[in-house]
């Protein structure tokens, strides 16, 4: 039972075989007591037909029915299988119709105005039985005791119940067939998405797809979205480790020469031990950017969004802190409900560079402040009142890319990092001059 399809199979089968039987019982004891509430109505309404044909026999101190005036005939045939027996108050038989062949049993004792039904098995056949007790006055005007007494043979009522019984349980096993295959079908339908899934995910493993490409239904699309998205980040992540070992070769290869050449030189001057301490330095500011580099991580589409304005003044309150020297003032004009969705460790390192930047180069003021740039677009702006970079210094930073044999030591691993992780997030970063007179960093996104 380790299939969905079993269990599904399973499952649906005893719940419909379960409902189907329960519902064929449920019928058939309703149209069983309907039937025999209709059978005691119809010798019901024979016992009334009977009393309308009461009449005084010739002495009359008791009465009798009359033949001529009986409407049912089956009364009047021998053997027809309807009789009627009218007994006076010391149980025995003052009248009875001429349709009797066989005795019958005498019934028991009833109170006037009762009624009594009964299904008998008598003489070999089955028999309905429906008794009433009435008075009735004679020429004194006392009332005497009777009972009519009312026979059917029940022989065609139990055959035509037995074909029901049995065409009733021939189409419920015929139906419940059916159903069954019905349903087998509409789950073998509703798992076929799963089962692509299954088949897509061995074409991934075999390297003849890189992702899922089916048309899946809304319930399974967004997992094979953010399996997409996973998959989609694995391959970047793979990349991003291959340029990682890639630039940390081609970067190191400057400081090893020196170092080489430090190594084959016999003589050293007072000025090569400082060399020799910056290269080392620069080593392992390089090491540290590619480690950052390489374990950066992207698919912001997956992660939990970051309130934004309550991580900025954590990192403002601890920059404060740092650069309590400089007494800086910070204007945050921020909306508290802005959020986007990253990672909050990312946009810490993001923030976090950039505010140090604006703290470091900054006079005395630093502005963050944002606005909307479209439906969902919000522009997030950290200004500074520092020095600020002419037009050619701000596109050496936009042109100069990531690689490190381009980083000068001291300056731009910050920057570098920053470019980095917004890439990875799809946010549009930019440099321009702010108002307050130094440089003015943008960063675009998708607000939440």
């Amino acid at each position: 039972m380790n299939s969905i399809k079993s269990r599904l199979t399973l499952v649906s089968m005893i719940v419909l075989v379960i409902f189907m039987i329960l519902t064929a019982i449920a019928l058939e004891r309703a149209v069983v007591k309907r039937a025999l509430a209709a059978e005691e109505d119809r010798l019901q309404f024979l016992i009334y037909s009977l009393l309308a044909a009461v009449d005084r026999n010739r002495w009359g101190m008791s009465i009798t029915i009359s033949a001529e005036r009986l409407f049912e005939s089956r009364l009047m045939t021998r053997g027809s299988g309807l009789n009627a027996i009218l007994y006076d108050q010391r149980r025995e038989i003052i009248w009875r119709s001429r349709s009797i062949e066989e005795s019958f049993p005498d019934i028991d004792a009833l109170q006037p105005g009762d009624w009594q039904f009964r299904i008998l098995q008598e003489n070999s056949k089955p028999y309905f039985r429906l008794a009433f007790a009435l008075q009735w006055p004679d020429v004194r005007d006392r009332l005497q005791r009777y009972d009519i007494v009312v026979w059917q043979d029940a022989s065609r009522y139990f055959k035509r119940r037995d074909q029901f019984r049995q065409t009733l349980w021939t189409w419920l096993i015929l139906t419940t067939a059916l159903l069954l295959l019905v349903m087998y079908l509409v789950m073998m339908w509703s798992l076929y998405p799963l089962k692509m899934v299954g088949l897509e995910v061995r074409a991934i493993e075999d390297r003849h797809r890189d992702g899922f490409e089916g048309n899946y239904p809304k319930e399974l699309a967004p997992l094979t979205e953010n399996l997409n998205i996973l998959l989609n980040r694995e391959k970047l992540q793979r990349q991003r480790y291959r340029n990682a070992m890639d630039d940390l070769a081609h970067s190191l290869k400057t400081p090893l020469a020196v170092l080489k050449g430090f190594s084959d030189d016999k003589s050293f001057s007072a000025e090569e031990p400082r060399i020799l301490r910056e290269q080392v330095d620069r080593m392992d500011q390089i090491i540290s950017y590619q480690l950052q580099k390489a374990t950066n991580v992207s698919g912001g589409e997956i992660v939990k969004p970051v309130e934004v304005v309550s991580l900025i003044k954590k990192v403002i309150s601890a920059l404060q802190k740092v650069y309590c020297d400089k007494a800086v003032a910070v204007d945050l004009l921020l909306p508290e409900s802005i959020q986007l969705r990253m990672d909050e460790g990312d946009f810490l390192e993001v923030i976090g560079n950039l505010l140090d930047n604006a703290f470091k180069y900054g006079k005395s003021q630093v502005r963050v402040s944002s606005r909307v740039t479209g439906n969902t677009g919000a522009m997030l702006q950290i200004e500074d009142n520092g020095k600020g970079l002419i037009e050619s210094e701000i596109n050496t930073i936009l042109d100069r890319g990531t690689r490190l044999d381009q980083v000068h030591e001291g300056q731009g691993i910050g920057l570098a990092v920053v470019a980095d992780i917004v890439k990875a997030y799809n946010i549009e970063l930019s440099f321009g001059k702010s108002n307050l007179g130094g440089l003015k960093v943008l960063l675009e996104f998708q607000s939440v």
